[in-house]
């Protein structure tokens, strides 16, 4: 089988020929840039400088190590988390930047400045600060913890239907040519609208639901038709090209679904459920949800709405060991990382330690199929390299299904 072929039998719930790899292959199946700059020495194959995706500052799968480290799946492009574009002939998008004492490549939109006390900005409408010997950007505390109500006018709420058509036409050309010129399954990042609403900041949205129900219902009513028109301009661009599309909503953190599952399945189960029921409708592209945290208690109420792929696999919140998860869930929905969990994986384990513990969850979660090879989420930017070492040697040795 190749690439495509080989993820394909995977989101047809077929077994193929060995266990996909999708690391890098997804916004939220990747690394840290610098923790990438590791993986390139690993394999050999150091090339340009890695250019910085998202916000998470994560990396760029480049082609080549895609092919050194025999993977299956390329992400097309993240419109809606990194202005530049990601593929093909867009070398003035990008700039070099030094960070973290090396030399990226960053989007041209973009700006960082150095301060005095060694910490870096980036600069933007809320400035984002790394602290000196951080990996990671801090966004400004919240300013909407004073636990006033406010209620919005849904008749205010109007996101665009229309995507950028400039955009759109760039998508279609970059996923045209990687599907007929290299044989790797194409993955297309956020793209679109999702029901990710939050009006007057994240603790306001939960007290509304609470509080004014209808109000929430209604915005995420506007939420689902907006995405579905989304969806059918992404379908008309590049749809006979791609196989899976992601869309994000983070429900948990380590101890369960952040709201409660009754909550949860009052407010949002009916409009997913509509969402991906009117999806399956307009195209064949696979949803790749990526929810953080502890889900599996709603995880049945996901596979009802439709949810084909779960994504990033937290194996560190409670109820989600691979084995819970295989067991109850695994013949019904395809589970895309949860190899390497770096909460789990402390920077002191030896490479043995860290060999073994990825081995067994490979084994576990691709038993019987319906797994892509990824770490849990973005690889931290301090993983160390004979940690990557012990991940990759781990996939390469038990990714056969015999």
């Amino acid at each position: 089988m190749n690439s495509r072929e080989r993820v394909r039998a995977v989101l047809a719930h077929k077994i193929p020929d060995r266990i996909p790899n999708g690391l890098g292959g997804c916004e939220t199946a990747g690394m840290h840039i610098v923790a990438y700059d590791r993986l390139q020495k690993v394999l050999g194959c150091e090339s340009a400088p890695p250019r910085l995706d998202t916000f998470m500052v994560n990396a760029v799968f480049e082609e080549p190590l895609i092919k050194a480290m025999d993977g299956d799946i390329i992400l097309l492009d993240s419109p809606r988390m990194c202005q530049s574009q990601l593929r093909g002939d867009v070398a003035e998008q990008w700039k070099d930047q030094t960070l973290w004492g090396k030399q990226f490549r960053v989007p041209t939109s973009v700006l960082f400045e150095e301060r005095e006390d060694g910490a870096t900005v980036w600069k933007g409408k809320r400035d984002k600060i790394c602290p000196k010997g951080g990996y990671y950007f801090d966004s400004p505390a919240p300013t909407d913890m004073t636990g006033d109500l406010i209620v919005p006018d849904p008749d205010d709420y109007n996101p665009s239907p229309v995507l950028n058509e400039e955009r759109l036409r760039a998508l279609e050309e970059q996923a045209k040519r990687l599907y007929n010129e290299t044989d790797l399954s194409i993955c297309l990042g956020e793209t679109v609208h999702d029901l990710q609403v939050k009006p007057g900041g994240m603790v306001n949205a939960m007290m509304l639901m609470i509080e004014e129900p209808d109000v929430m219902h209604a915005l995420l009513d506007k939420s689902v038709e907006v995405a579905l028109e989304h969806l059918k301009q992404v379908e008309q661009a590049v749809g006979k090209y791609v196989d899976i599309l992601a869309i994000a909503h983070d429900f948990g953190d380590n101890r369960g679904v952040t709201i409660g599952d009754g909550l949860w399945r009052e407010i949002y189960k009916p409009h997913y459920k509509k969402l991906f029921t009117e999806w399956k409708k307009i195209t064949d592209m696979k949803i790749n949800l990526h929810s953080c945290g502890s889900i599996s208690s709603i995880m049945d109420d996901l596979i009802e709405c439709g949810v084909d792929i779960i994504n990033p696999v937290q194996t560190s919140a409670a109820n989600m060991s691979v084995d819970f998860l295989k067991e109850r869930f695994g013949d019904r929905v395809i589970f895309y990382g949860g190899a390497y969990d770096s909460q789990l994986l402390a920077q002191s384990m030896s490479y043995e330690e860290v060999y073994n513990a990825v081995c067994q969850n490979i084994k576990v979660l691709g038993k019987g199929g319906n797994f892509i090879f990824a770490g849990v989420h973005n690889l931290p930017g301090d993983m160390p390299e004979h940690h990557i070492k012990a991940m990759m040697d781990a996939y390469f040795d038990t990714r056969s299904y015999s």
